[in-house]
């Protein structure tokens, strides 16, 4: 389950932040003084910015749950209660979700629930009821046609080949390979073959030959797996057995 806050930032309570850091064994004077600079000011959230995220995820830190069957995976303020659910037996999950409501009522977090249960943004990926990936298709499609025009522009500017292959590997690819581990195998030949001629296309700009969907998916699925084996504590050892 997806939750989205409404003006998550703005909500944040000085008092509670300070209880926090000082839980969090931040000096206390450090913790006095942001308690006091956040009182009775104007604020804003700046966009695309990584400390932006700082004091939200220290607000938030305090609630976390991670077991065999069920955690919480937090981003910012992006959040979401993964359960797997075996024989129909939903307890856990239920009950995270339900401390997790009550959780953010005691800390003045407002849970915006409004918004649709069908379909859900999430880091960047369109997810649906249906775990269909057109719609997260259309997106990148949609975003990679934009950028290939740039590099056609590029192109006509005289640009050497060898910056053309850099502007498509960090501004093109990135777009079209987005979260390409988690939508390639389960995508439809259909959309597939849409972000395909996208690069079929970014290769006639630079005359070579690129990497399809499906080669770029199954490498990188592989070296996340690889680094997932290497990791000796993750959850999934205990599936794998030793």
């Amino acid at each position: 389950m997806f939750f989205d806050f409404s003006s998550a930032f703005n909500t944040i309570q000085p008092s509670l932040l300070r209880g926090k850091m000082e839980g969090a064994r931040v000096d206390y004077h450090l913790a006095a003084w942001t308690t006091d600079y956040l009182t009775n000011r104007l604020q804003y959230v700046r966009l695309r910015d990584c400390e932006s995220l700082f004091l939200f995820t220290l607000y938030t830190s305090d609630f976390s749950h991670n077991s065999d069957s069920c955690h919480l995976q937090k981003f910012s303020n992006d959040t979401a209660i993964v359960g797997r659910v075996s024989e129909g037996n939903e307890l856990e999950y239920r009950e995270v979700i339900t401390n997790f409501v009550a959780w953010c009522e005691l800390n003045h977090l407002r849970i915006n629930a409004s918004k649709t249960n069908e379909e859900y943004k999430y880091l960047g990926v369109h997810l649906i009821n249906k775990l269909d990936w057109t719609h997260n298709t259309d997106a990148l499609y949609k975003k990679g046609q934009s950028r290939l025009h740039l590099l056609r522009r590029l192109r006509s500017f005289g640009v050497c080949r060898s910056l053309l292959r850099t502007f498509y590997d960090s501004v093109v690819a990135s777009v079209i390979f987005y979260s390409v581990v988690c939508w390639s195998c389960g995508s439809s030949e259909r959309d597939r073959k849409r972000l395909n001629k996208l690069v079929r296309r970014a290769g006639s700009v630079l005359d070579c030959s690129l990497d399809s969907i499906e080669e770029v998916g199954e490498r990188r699925m592989l070296t996340k797996l690889t680094s997932i084996m290497d990791t000796p504590l993750t959850p999934y050892m205990r599936l794998w057995g030793p």
